[in-house]
């Protein structure tokens, strides 16, 4: 109902009124009472009419939560990837000296499109093309110790 989400004001609804600025409506009297619309806290849409709403995945359940975290992850790599001081710096608005917001997004623009030449060239030289080796590793890993390494000596109890 239009009054409980505070958009207008209902006689009705005593606790809706005194919103100045929110139009007052006025159910027309009726023997039966007054119009559903006014007696209920919450509406019922059939699934044709809330078709437009549709989503393919229920909001935040499981599988929502799992696509929704992995594109999050990503953007926010992303982020960090074109925040690098080393290279665009795009967090450091002091990088681009110019006046106006206008200008600013322009020039960001440019910055965030260098980003992604960096990134889309740095996917390039982990590419193996014409039967040729990459010129770069796709990833660096750090070699680790054995996880029996960890511990000092002696505390170990060996399987039996």
């Amino acid at each position: 109902m239009p009054a409980e989400a505070g958009k207008t004001q209902c006689l009705i609804k005593p606790h809706t009124l005194g919103r100045g600025i929110h139009p007052l409506i006025d159910p027309e009297p009726s023997p039966a009472g007054p119009v559903k619309v006014y007696r209920q806290n919450t509406i019922t849409v059939s699934p044709e009419a809330g078709a437009k709403q549709w989503q393919a995945l229920e909001y935040g359940g499981p599988e929502w939560q799992k696509i929704y975290f992995r594109l999050r992850n990503s953007v926010e790599g992303y982020n960090g990837y074109a925040k690098n001081p080393l290279a665009e710096g795009i967090e450091a608005a002091g990088s681009r000296r110019i006046r106006g917001i206008a200008a600013q997004t322009i020039l960001l623009a440019f910055q965030l499109a260098h980003a992604n030449r960096r990134k889309i060239k740095k996917w390039l030289e982990t590419l193996a093309l014409c039967g040729e080796r990459p010129r770069r590793r796709t990833h660096h890993r750090r070699k680790t110790k054995g996880p029996g390494t960890w511990a000092p000596t002696g505390h170990l109890v060996p399987a039996a």
